[in-house]
């Protein structure tokens, strides 16, 4: 190995090169020293290797499934009552652009189930939000826009407001009554939940949970006649919410679950009083969002309703679905709950919030003038928010597409009680009476 000795001149060049890098390095100590002592957590972090990125999970193991419901008594003789309800309607920014788009507005979403809704003789959803026309989010009347959506008027989270032609086509789709107590009932403060109701009464549609201005000692339920057959059965709806995410109710237009639960028992004392009323649905807007254990606070208020007399509880607000639970009262009645069926429609986020149900429930003659749970069943059903809107049946579909949301709903939802996406749907448990009764 040969040496090659630097001639003087380039010497002293490489000699000065090091003397300013050492320099810079000494000038910039008390400076990188004061940052890591104000923030050692920074200096650290700059320190550490980037952690690799985690893979998405777009799916889950399949899990068992809750056991199946039945009741004791599905064969009593008579006719009997179908009910469908399903969960929130729930239509942020990018739903009512694209429906505002659509020839068929936002019933192009709800068509591809709107067979099964329309076969029951009632059917009940949460809308979750006003449909004020010409409402501004200060609450102040306002010219209303030409369009279903203008992001101003009309638009989505976190104060909601949907054109009125939602509760039109939610008619079209088979829905006959409207939950309109959540905590978004004010996000047009009390001219919204006065245009509201004004709207969801043009259409034809009963509600239940608020009140309008000019009305105040209106009832918060409201009863329903549904023939079915020769026969007309009475049913009692009343719905409440938690709260309505800060915004005072002034005018208290809004039953509160919670902090007027003796008023929501009186209501439903009064109701189960009641001889032309057959069966009552309690209608909560309560529990933790995005939870799928029901709390301490629902499990209370659920059985203190039934023992009340009501004879069946449809829950929403978490936005994912919970348990179904069948709970025996002190006086022998079975009576049903639902604490949560999830989003119905939304442009929510995850698997969890694109998965919900139609709950499927039939009601027959209990022999003392009543109507008593006969028999429950679900459809699972799957929102689809790409390339546009819609919500599915999932055995409807080619396989595999929903197997995700399948898979996900059994984990929470009783799988023996699937019922197929046909119509008439069985009134009955399979195998528990001696022939079919419709």
């Amino acid at each position: 190995m040969t040496l090659h000795v630097l001639p003087a001149r380039a010497d002293r060049l490489v000699s000065r090169l090091l003397a300013g890098a050492l320099c810079g390095l000494v000038a910039l100590a008390p400076a990188a020293l004061a940052e890591t002592k104000a923030n050692p957590a920074k200096a650290q972090a700059k320190n550490q290797p980037k952690p690799a990125k985690k893979k998405r999970m777009t799916e889950e193991k399949p899990a068992p499934s809750p056991k199946t419901i039945a009741f004791e008594k599905p064969c009593a003789d008579g006719t009997r009552l179908r009910v469908a309800a399903v969960g929130d309607v729930l239509l942020h920014d990018m739903f009512q652009k694209w429906a505002a788009g659509q020839k068929e507005g936002f019933y192009a979403a709800l068509e591809p189930v709107s067979d099964i809704i329309r076969a029951a003789d009632i059917a009940f959803a949460n809308l979750e939000g006003p449909a004020a026309e010409g409402v501004a989010s200060n609450g102040k009347a306002v010219r209303p826009p030409a369009t279903r959506y203008d992001k101003s008027v009309y638009r989505g989270y976190p104060m909601f407001n949907y054109h009125p032609s939602i509760i039109t086509d939610l008619k079209r789709a088979g829905f006959d009554v409207l939950l309109t107590a959540n905590n978004h009932s004010l996000d047009r403060h009390q001219l919204g939940a006065d245009k509201t109701i004004e709207a969801i009464k043009a259409a034809g549609l009963a509600y239940t949970g608020t009140r309008h201005r000019e009305n105040m000692n209106a009832p918060w339920y409201v009863v329903t006649p549904v023939k079915v057959g020769s026969a007309t059965y009475n049913i009692g709806w009343l719905g409440c919410a938690y709260g309505t995410n800060g915004v005072p109710d002034r005018a208290n237009q809004v039953l509160k679950c919670y902090d007027q639960r003796d008023e929501v028992l009186e209501n439903i004392r009064a109701l189960a009083k009641r001889a032309d009323v057959h069966a009552i649905f309690f209608a909560p807007h309560w529990g933790g969002e995005y939870s799928h254990k029901a709390d301490a606070q629902q499990t209370a208020l659920a059985k203190d309703v039934l023992e009340a007399g009501a004879t069946a509880v449809i829950g929403s607000h978490p936005h994912v679905m919970q348990p179904l639970e069948k709970y025996l009262t002190k006086d022998g009645r079975e009576t049903f709950i639902a604490y949560s069926l999830g989003n119905f429609v939304s442009n929510q986020i995850g698997l969890p919030r694109l998965s919900s149900a139609i709950l499927l429930m039939s009601l027959g003659p209990d022999g003392k003038g009543k109507l008593q749970m006969a028999s429950i069943g679900w459809v699972p059903l799957r929102m689809q928010v790409r390339n546009g809107f819609r919500v599915d049946a999932i055995d409807r579909l080619k396989a595999p597409d929903g197997r995700d949301s399948r898979v996900h709903l059994v984990r929470h939802l009783p799988e023996g009680n699937i019922h197929p996406p046909t119509t008439p749907f069985a009134t009955q448990v399979a195998g528990t009476c001696p022939s079919p009764r419709t």
